[in-house]
């Protein structure tokens, strides 16, 4: 009996361990999709409008204070804590708009992963579309970007592979350690 429960423990242990490092990895990948998104996104506003302010950016002076000033320099971790600030506000939107639709529709589970894949495919392969699509009407941008948008948008994509088929994986795992 007590040989079961500490070998019991020992799994329990190594597969929150192994879910763990997986949910490691997958946010690796999803950066690389978020910044490969971000610059498509950017390069589609600063040829649509090329006076683009990026005076929003004061809002997030709590967590960098040079925000407000109006002068400053943004790298990948300064992206990324916008970015992490800006998904958990979505997140807080999405349940509350999951919690809306239970109590008020009685609509349980209506992001389905498969909806959530698909919603993000769409959208990035729609930003690269118009990207594309900036570069063919435009007499003054170089052509070459194409390929550049082609490698971005397959490293994009497969960023993205990565990242739902670890989240998948994850996933199993905690059906595994609350399932042993």
């Amino acid at each position: 009996m007590l040989n079961n429960m500490k070998n019991e423990l020992i799994t329990k242990i190594i597969l929150t361990t192994t879910r763990l490092f997986i949910n490691y990895i997958k946010y690796f990948f999803l950066t690389s999709s978020v910044i490969f998104s971000l610059f498509v996104l950017l390069f589609i506003i600063l040829n649509i409008n090329p006076n683009f302010s990026f005076g929003f950016i004061q809002y997030f002076s709590f967590i960098n204070p040079t925000y407000e000033t109006g002068t400053f320099n943004l790298n990948i971790k300064e992206i990324m804590e916008i970015f992490l600030v800006v998904s958990f506000v979505l997140m807080i939107i999405a349940n509350l708009i999951k919690l809306a639709l239970k109590k008020i529709f009685n609509l349980e589970n209506i992001f389905t992963s498969k909806l959530k894949i698909t919603i993000f495919f769409s959208i990035i392969t729609l930003a690269y579309i118009t990207a594309s699509l900036i570069v063919a009407f435009s007499p003054t941008l170089e052509k070459g970007f194409y390929f550049v948008f082609i490698i971005f948008y397959i490293i994009n994509i497969f960023s993205a592979i990565c990242y739902f088929a670890l989240d998948f994986i994850s996933k199993k795992f905690f059906k595994l350690i609350n399932s042993s």
